[in-house]
C-alpha cells in the first residue's frame, strides 16, 4: 500500500471515496443487525405477557366508581384523572370526600 503522503491529490480523492463508501456500508449493516436484535427482544417481551415499559398496567381498563353526585346518580368519579366539577363545587362549600363514597 502507497504511504498518503506519497499519494496524488486524485488518489486522496478515490481513496477518500471508497473508505467512507465502506463506513456506509458497515453503518447500514449494523443498523439492520440493531433492527433485527430489537424486534426479537420485542417478541420474546410479549411472548412472556409483560407490558412493554411505559404503559401502565391499569390503562385503557374501567374502574369501579368509588364517588357519586348525590343529586344526580348517573354522575360518578373512579378517582383518577382530575375531579369532577360537581365534586370539586361540593368541597369548596365545605362537604367532605368520603360524604359522596359509594361503598
Amino acid at each position: 500500500m502507497k504511504s498518503i503522503r506519497s499519494m496524488s491529490f486524485e488518489e486522496l480523492v478515490k481513496t477518500r471515496a471508497e473508505i467512507e463508501a465502506a463506513i456506509d456500508l458497515h453503518l447500514a449493516q449494523d443498523r439492520q443487525n440493531l433492527m433485527a436484535a430489537l424486534k426479537e427482544v420485542g417478541s420474546q417481551r410479549s411472548e412472556n405477557g409483560k407490558q412493554p415499559r411505559g404503559s401502565h398496567a391499569l390503562k385503557g381498563r374501567k374502574l369501579p366508581p368509588l364517588y357519586r353526585n348525590p343529586k344526580n346518580r348517573s354522575e360518578t368519579w373512579a378517582g383518577r384523572g382530575n375531579r369532577p366539577r360537581w365534586l370539586s363545587a361540593a368541597l369548596k362549600q365545605g362537604k367532605k370526600l368520603e360524604s359522596f363514597s359509594v361503598r
